[in-house]
């Protein structure tokens, strides 16, 4: 069977079953139900799987479309989606996605009456995009968000690009899509410069992998169609649009697609949005685009979803981001071992460890991680120690830095993150490296620890019945959770 949403929640509830939770009453998401549920979850650090059977479409009236939030929002949950073994570490994780990369597949096209995300289509003027119980989600945005992942098609090269970008609601057959200055941006520009309409199409649901696989941070000239069948393991099944027929091709196994044009030279407000940094990310005019909507397909039983941005651990995004930067600084330094870009609190900081085999190995990886423009502090430590361990780190920052020789403060000449709300210049942004690699050109103390031989010989069972053991509390008051 294709992998799907639904195929995804079929091995949730038999590997991690008490993961997925029906929510059953009646919820109001554009008026903050959902996000308020989940923010309550958040604090007590919970992060079920959610199906609300019951949702509001933005009419107000029951929708016969389902909200699914949190599928991917758990390392856990990324396991089972790519098929990982449940004790695989993250730095393994991330290498495998880089695996999973390498290893394209070519997707498959079918015909439109075998594509279950047209079963129901509506088109031209019938299509309502507010039957969709899309979300309002935080304090002052400026309206209902969808947040999930869109294709554009390169006009000469008919290459396709999967992205993520905040698009506001702004009647029953329009958006705002708001786009950063990256590859949707370049194919859109490109249409406008010929005063031509930008073809498009946003992706709301469909398996883990393939949204994993529209994180993509590699060349332009890659298709993440071929990207997201690497991370499905399986050829991604498309079919002809509604709108543009083989033209241009959608995922045929996705819950819901809309299709619609960008419109050149015209702008639109957008904004405010509670962004992914845990901001609210400001209201904008220049890069925000008219999306006008010209259809809606999707499958009997459909399930929309979306994201609350800046809540919980996103291994969905941060892996595959995780691999870009690996990727680039192992070409810089090949003795970079793991790269870490993890959740909220590390939004625009980077981690890095490495077997440093000269001096100059550390500015060298950190320079490649500032090529990225979610890059604006690096820290690079030895391959001792743990990048995703935050006891770790501030050890080694607190015993391996003296702030004067191994701190270095970059000018203003990067190309910053918009959504980073530090920012006084609008595009560009400083940055920092930290070096706190132990040095090879002089004596540095050993880090102390119990002998091998000891650690190996002493078991714990030995010494503590298993009983006492298991009811001694975990104390995690060191670590950031």
């Amino acid at each position: 069977m294709p992998k799907s949403l639904g195929s995804f929640l079929e091995d949730c509830r038999r590997e991690i079953p008490n993961e997925v939770v029906h929510v059953t009453k009646q919820v109001d998401p554009a008026h903050y139900d959902v996000s308020a549920l989940i923010k309550h979850l958040d604090a007590e650090r919970k992060f079920p799987i959610l199906v609300f059977d019951n949702p509001l479409d933005l009419h107000g009236k029951p929708s016969d479309i389902k909200l699914t939030m949190n599928c991917e929002i758990s390392q856990g949950k990324t396991q089972v989606a790519l098929g990982m073994d449940r004790n695989m570490s993250r730095e393994a994780m991330t290498d495998r996605c880089l695996e999973l990369e390498e290893h394209r597949i070519a997707p498959v096209v079918i015909e439109r009456d075998q594509a279950p995300v047209m079963e129901n289509v509506q088109s031209g003027k019938d299509v309502d995009i507010y039957q969709i119980p899309i979300m309002r989600h935080h304090y002052m945005d400026g309206g209902p968000y969808i947040v999930m992942s869109t294709i554009t098609k390169e006009r000469t090269s008919g290459i396709y690009n999967c992205s993520y970008h905040r698009m506001e609601i702004k009647s029953p057959q329009s958006t705002a899509l708001y786009a950063s200055p990256r590859h949707l941006w370049k194919i859109f520009r490109d249409y406008e410069d010929n005063n031509m309409e930008c073809p498009v199409a946003t992706v709301l649901g469909h398996h883990p992998a393939y949204h994993m696989g529209a994180c993509y941070s590699g060349p332009f000239e890659v298709s993440e169609f071929e990207i997201i069948g690497g991370y499905m393991q399986e050829p991604l099944r498309l079919t002809p649009s509604s709108t543009w027929g083989d033209n241009f091709l959608i995922p045929a196994d996705a819950e819901l697609v809309i299709e619609g044009l960008l419109q050149p030279n015209k702008r639109v407000v957008e904004g405010p949005f509670g962004e992914a940094p845990g901001y609210l990310g400001p209201q904008r005019y220049t890069t925000c685009v008219d999306y006008k909507v010209t259809a809606m397909n999707w499958r009997k039983g459909a399930m929309f979803q979306s994201i609350i941005t800046p809540e919980g651990d996103k291994p969905w995004m941060d892996l595959p981001r995780e691999g870009a930067y690996l990727r680039r600084c192992r070409e810089a330094v090949p003795g970079v071992t793991a790269v870490c870009k993890m959740g909220r609190h590390a939004h625009y900081n980077v981690f890095i460890s490495m077997k440093k085999m000269s001096e100059g190995d550390p500015g060298r990886a950190a320079a490649a991680a500032l090529t990225f423009d979610h890059t604006k502090n690096v820290f690079v430590f030895d391959e001792d120690i743990n990048v995703y361990d935050s006891t770790d780190i501030l050890w080694a920052l607190a015993t391996r830095v003296q702030p004067h020789r191994q701190v270095s403060i970059l000018k203003p000449l990067f190309r910053g993150n918009f959504l980073d709300p530090s920012l006084v210049d609008e595009i560009k942004t400083s940055g920092m490296i930290v070096d706190a690699t132990r040095p090879l050109d002089r004596p540095f103390s050993p880090v102390s620890k119990v002998p091998d031989e000891a650690m190996q010989r002493i078991k714990i069972e030995d010494f503590i019945p298993g009983e006492i053991l298991s009811h001694i509390p975990i104390d995690r008051t060191t670590y950031w959770s």
